[in-house]
């Protein structure tokens, strides 16, 4: 829902416009960005156009902790692991552009960092992977569409990969965040977790309402505590097929719990799921 607050604030220091005209730059941004980021968070860039300052944007010189990022902050220095980087996606628009969306890991918190443009090539060209530590400088908050709070990284900023004088204590892998496959209920929304494939499904293929052709791949992940089935969706499931094998040891990241008609749960990946093998020396 849009904030019509700041839509107020642009209006009453610019008399020279009008709110058509400001939802009129929002669609423009929206189109820019392939609606990638929050109508809000576009408000309020474009706010800063026609002078208007949030107190949600000051300036924060200095290094934090992921439990420190509120939303609208700039010039954010922030230290983490990566522990999952997902794959780079390109977007058209007056301005053609390319994002790469990693998960970085501090002692106590995961957090989602967007790469922009040239610095999405740092992904590209494999300078940076799992178990790395990274400081990130300059960089800015966000709000993602289900209002968490993303770490921004454009041209104006830093990534520095750190290798010495770094305490490893403080930024764990991801096996701290993961959750054993028993103890997942219908009540946790999303969760991560390291498990074996015990079975794969043959991949199943269908038609959609548009005629174009999807894909469902479906397997059997367990732990020592369980084991729950596993739902892949069209692209997704295209890239993965190669590597879910039975046997092989895999790390999910934000994979969406679900409870079936029958009341049972499984675990679906959605765009928004990292899925590869799991070496716990890489991370």
């Amino acid at each position: 829902m849009i904030d019509e607050k700041i839509i107020k604030k642009i209006l009453l220091t610019n008399s020279e416009i009008n709110r058509e005209k400001i939802l009129n730059e929002l669609a423009l941004e929206k189109y820019k960005t392939s609606n990638l980021i929050n109508d809000n968070t576009l408000l309020r860039l474009i706010g800063t156009r026609y002078g208007v300052k949030s107190k949600l944007m000051p300036n924060f010189d200095g290094k934090l902790s992921i439990s420190d990022l509120t939303l609208g902050l700039y010039n954010v220095s922030l230290m983490g692991r990566i522990v999952a980087i997902f794959p780079i996606k390109f977007f058209q628009g007056t301005r053609p552009g390319k994002l790469v969306s990693l998960i970085i890991s501090d002692k106590n918190n995961l957090l989602r960092v967007v790469m922009w443009n040239e610095k999405a090539e740092y992904v590209a060209s494999n300078k940076l992977k799992p178990g790395q530590i990274i400081l990130f400088s300059k960089g800015y908050t966000r709000e993602d569409p289900k209002g968490k709070i993303e770490l921004h990284i454009s041209q104006k900023s830093k990534v520095d990969i750190l290798q010495n004088n770094v305490n490893l204590d403080d930024y764990p892998s991801i096996r701290k965040f993961s959750t054993n496959i028993g103890k997942i209920t219908s009540n946790l929304q999303e969760v991560h977790l390291i498990g074996t494939i015990k079975k794969v499904f043959p991949v199943s293929r269908f038609s959609r309402g548009d005629s174009s052709e999807g894909i469902v791949l479906r397997f059997i992940l367990f732990d020592k505590t369980g084991e729950l089935p596993v739902i892949v969706w069209n692209e997704k499931a295209e890239q993965l097929e190669s590597i879910i094998k039975k046997n092989a040891t895999i790390l999910l990241v934000n994979a969406k719990v679900k409870l079936t008609s029958s009341n049972s749960l499984e675990l679906h990946a959605t765009f928004n799921t990292y899925i590869d093998l799991f070496n716990e020396t890489k991370e």
